[in-house]
């Protein structure tokens, strides 16, 4: 079974349930999934991890909003709704094992400050959804002394 699959059945599952948040979540990352599937794109060329992942960036981005605003009761429904999403996203690696990817990544091929694109991209590219981006930009800039 497919994510896409998976999350119909888990859609009609809560809506059984009558459990509103998770269904009002996974309608969102079904229609989100809709648009991805008539983007034009072959079928085999979407990723529906990225597209959750994409949603889950938006929910994280949109917390961040309401914390600086100081609407804890938003948060806390946001909260809610980003643990329903992190449950269809691939297991992402600790910052202990990204912090040494990074490490024999700079040392085989003796990257540069000024490399640090190519690093990112040769990382990013072979562990991807696996690892959070900006956790890798940090800990390059950290390991090249950016």
């Amino acid at each position: 079974m497919d994510m896409k699959e998976r999350i119909m059945e888990e859609l009609k599952s809560a809506m059984k349930a009558q459990n509103k948040l998770r269904t009002s979540v996974l309608r969102m990352i079904l229609a989100d999934i809709k648009i991805a599937d008539t983007s034009g794109k072959p079928k085999d060329q979407i990723d529906y991890a990225e597209v959750v992942r994409g949603y889950y960036k938006k929910l994280k981005k949109t917390r961040e909003e309401y914390e600086r605003l100081h609407l804890p009761e938003k948060v806390k429904e946001l909260d809610g709704e980003i643990a329903i999403v992190e449950e269809y996203l691939p297991k992402q690696l600790s910052d202990d094992e990204i912090k040494k990817i990074v490490s024999e990544v700079i040392e085989t091929n003796k990257f540069t400050a000024k490399e640090m694109g190519v690093a990112m991209k040769l990382i990013m590219g072979k562990y991807g959804s696996a690892v959070d981006g900006k956790k890798v930009q940090m800990c390059l800039k950290e390991n090249l002394k950016c």
